[in-house]
């Protein structure tokens, strides 16, 4: 199971929250018994059991504890997974000394000192245990007579639950920690057995709650535990050691590849805000786009892109500029021009056909920017105006699934920040960074306190105003302006003051849809992103799963369909990716032909009998798109005609996760049909597996199967591109299917769908 673990780490790790899950996986194996080989020779838990008994014993014989009444024995609706041979259930008490904490009081002064620690909840951490904090004297510590010795464990039993360390002291607690001390045994593993997931999961379910929960000593020391033998301890725990070691060096690794990329990142897309016109950016665009699926690789990335794309276009350096445009008409802002914000002052220099204008003065006629001053209390039962608060105000959009209501009394006495459409909202309070335009179907809400109301001007295109106070720029001089100490805001006479750039109209409209467009292209990697690590975290459970099964079902089983399939499209293109004559429609084939030889029940396929068939759009689609995500290999169009597959950054990776969850006998079989199909071209891939899915259909609906009628029913009741193919070299291509076992159809899988019930001329 070690194999298992180590050979698939980078998928494990690079889950969502991989790390952490790999540790937990690793202490849960090592509780199950499967982290290490059980050694026949190894002296089994029994001995170490009556060991334990032993010296319980010898302990009431010397008055350090009184006579117990022995625990019950776990029952078998207790065992949660089977133990190795070996191995046995107990329970926590029956195998440790088990004590509750207590704190003495504050007012008795003589009771505190350095003796002895002290130990608090907030003392005791993943990797070590504080002893610096406020401890107790000697006299503290005999009154409280809740000492544990050197080696015990202290654990958590109110509020955070399940925290615990050993000590290398002997130490007191207060009454939140439980302590347990072992008669016999290895602490290190007790540890272990204590932080892993199937004891954190008990602990907490046997506790109650009502504000904080609290997990009974009873309860706490009841817990069934899975006991190896000594010799099988220490191997646990020094596996366990290797094991989490590993995992701190993939940590750090990963914390300096993620800062690096960032850099490069950063980097690359300071090189875009440095061009020094459109057509510059055209062309350094051009440069990155080739690098996209290397370099956005992350949510921290993909919204950096998008910071510098707003960016750009108040710089005026995403679309090119039209002289013939002219200048923007000031007086299209009001009776009066505005005044010009003077040139020394400007933050950066833009294109000779903008200006640099104040908020204030493009605002619309006769309003002024306002903030809301309502404040929510209790929504109305019935009725009520809807009121967006900063939690509804995104960058760029305005979320309104959580949108709460005010009542009409209270509302009526804001009509100044009562919305019309077509204003711009931003967030001066709370979540900053919310900027967005108000639709118009939003008319008659209002907002809250925490949100402002710019009114534009409807000569100024509101999302182009969205644009630029969405910028770095604007949002570098909102930060300079904020103003308090716990609770930041902006102050509106600092806004108003803000200098907007501001081209001519068209060219607002310009810069708007190019924006729209490279959104769209944001929004589609992260997509991407996203659906590449849910498939990462698809992999990443099915070998957690196989890893915890019992022996009994160790058979490899891939549940997932869409993981499945990419699976064994990743396998194919791997084998077959250098053949000059593997393309597009032959892998297809190769996928048809591989899930019914071996009979993969995941993959699922649902075939039509169309020209390229039998064929599954949906997914060749789906695949394509994961094998590009996963990094493994893109689809290029060919320089003659047709598609073949490329590698990429990390084409072969997915050789870690197959080998692990497809069974050996499936694999064997995967095996034979690519190596069989290998040195085809694609005519003779798609006579092959026409005839074989024709076949199979027959076996499906229990009809008579002869040579002559799954021709005829290819050539006749398929598609008619299938008609280009002389019905001899149809049947020679059947002659050889018969002698390979592989090629001989069992009726597995949905029968294909589609096809052409008659043709003219044809009885």
């Amino acid at each position: 199971m070690t194999a298992l673990l180590t050979d698939n780490l980078p998928l494990l790790a690079g889950a969502p929250n991989g790390i952490k899950k790999l540790r937990e996986l690793i202490l849960e194996l090592a509780v199950r018994g499967k982290l290490v080989a059980q050694d026949p020779n190894d002296e089994p838990a029994s001995e170490l059991l009556r060991r334990i008994a032993d010296e319980k014993a010898r302990w009431v014989a010397e008055g350090k504890i009184r006579k117990q009444k022995p625990p019950a024995e776990v029952s078998d609706d207790e065992k949660p997974f089977e133990l190795p041979a070996g191995w046995m259930w107990t329970r926590l008490g029956d195998i440790c000394l088990t004590q509750t904490g207590t704190t003495p009081s504050k007012s008795q002064s003589e009771l505190f000192g350095s003796d002895v620690p002290f130990i608090k909840p907030g003392d005791i951490y993943p990797d070590q245990v504080d002893y610096s904090g406020e401890g107790l004297s000697s006299l503290g510590a005999s009154q409280s007579g809740r000492i544990a010795k050197a080696g015990s464990l202290l654990m958590v039993c109110i509020g955070t639950i399940g925290k615990c360390n050993l000590i290398e002291r002997d130490c007191s607690f207060n009454q939140q920690i439980n302590s347990a001390t072992l008669y016999k045994g290895l602490p290190q593993y007790l540890r272990v057995a204590a932080r892993s997931e199937y004891f954190q999961g008990k602990a907490w379910s046997e506790s109650s709650s009502t504000t904080i929960a609290i997990l009974n000593k009873g309860k706490w020391e009841a817990i069934p535990l899975p006991l190896p033998g000594l010799n099988e301890q220490h191997r646990i725990v020094a596996k366990v050691d290797e094991l989490m070691a590993l995992c701190d060096r993939l940590e750090a690794r990963q914390a300096d590849a993620e800062s690096a990329h960032a850099q490069l990142v950063q980097v690359l897309l300071d090189s875009l805000t440095q061009a020094s016109d459109a057509t510059d950016f055209s062309t350094n665009w051009q440069r990155l786009a080739e690098h996209f699926h290397t370099l956005f690789t992350t949510e921290l990335s993909i919204d950096a892109l998008k910071q510098t794309l707003l960016q750009l276009a108040v710089m005026g350096k995403l679309v090119p500029q039209d002289l013939s445009e002219g200048l923007p008409n000031l007086h299209s802002f009001g009776a009066k021009a505005p005044k010009l914000v003077d040139e020394k002052v400007t933050p950066y220099s833009v294109p000779s056909q903008w200006y640099w204008i104040n908020l204030c003065n493009l605002l619309e006629e006769g309003r002024d920017i306002s903030y809301g001053v309502i404040k929510l209390g209790t929504e109305p039962k019935q009725g009520g105006v809807p009121t967006l608060r900063c939690s509804d105000v995104k960058p760029g959009y305005i979320d309104l699934r959580g949108v709460r209501k005010v009542a009409h009394d209270i509302e009526r006495d804001y009509i100044r920040t009562r919305l019309r459409g077509g204003e711009i909202l931003i967030n001066i309070r709370g979540t900053l960074g919310g900027v967005a335009v108000v639709d118009k179907k939003l008319a008659g809400y209002n907002v809250a306190r925490e949100v402002a109301v710019v009114p534009r001007s409807p000569n100024l295109n509101a999302q182009y105003l969205s644009i630029a106070m969405q910028s770095s720029y604007f949002w570098q001089r909102i930060n300079q302006q904020l103003r308090g100490i716990a609770y930041k805001g902006l102050n509106l006479g600092a806004l108003r003051l803000l200098p907007i750039p501001i081209p001519p109209v068209a060219e607002q409209h310009r810069i708007v849809a190019k924006v729209d467009q490279l959104m769209a292209l944001c929004d589609q990697l992260k997509t991407r992103l996203t659906q590449a690590r849910q498939l990462n975290e698809q992999l990443a459970s099915t070998l957690v799963e196989r890893a915890l099964a019992d022996d009994s079902q160790q058979a490899p089983v891939v549940s997932d369909r869409q993981v499945a399939r990419t699976l064994l499209a990743a396998e194919i293109t791997h084998r077959l990716h250098g053949q000059r004559t593997f393309g597009q429609r032959k892998l297809q084939k190769v996928i048809y032909l591989a899930e019914h030889a071996a009979r993969l029940a995941a993959i699922q396929g649902d075939y039509l009998r169309d020209a390229a068939g039998p064929h599954d759009r949906q997914l060749m689609k789906q695949i394509e798109g994961e094998l590009q995500n996963r990094q493994w290999y893109e689809r290029i169009e060919r320089e003659t005609v047709g598609y073949a597959y490329h590698p990429l950054s990390d084409a072969g990776q997915h050789r870690q996760v197959y080998e692990s969850t497809w069974p050996a006998a499936e694999r064997a079989t995967i095996e034979r049909v690519i190596e069989l199909m290998r040195d085809w071209d694609t005519d003779r891939c798609e006579k092959t597996v026409t005839l074989y899915a024709a076949w199979n259909d027959f076996i499906l609906e229990g009809r008579p199967v002869t040579d002559e009628a799954i021709v005829a029913e290819v050539m006749h009741r398929w598609n008619d591109t299938k008609l280009r193919f002389s019905k001899a070299e149809w049947l020679a291509v059947l002659a050889e299917m018969k002698k390979h076992e592989a090629l001989i159809p069992t009726g597995f899988g949905n029968r294909t769908t589609g096809g052409m019930l008659t043709l003219p001329g044809f009885e």
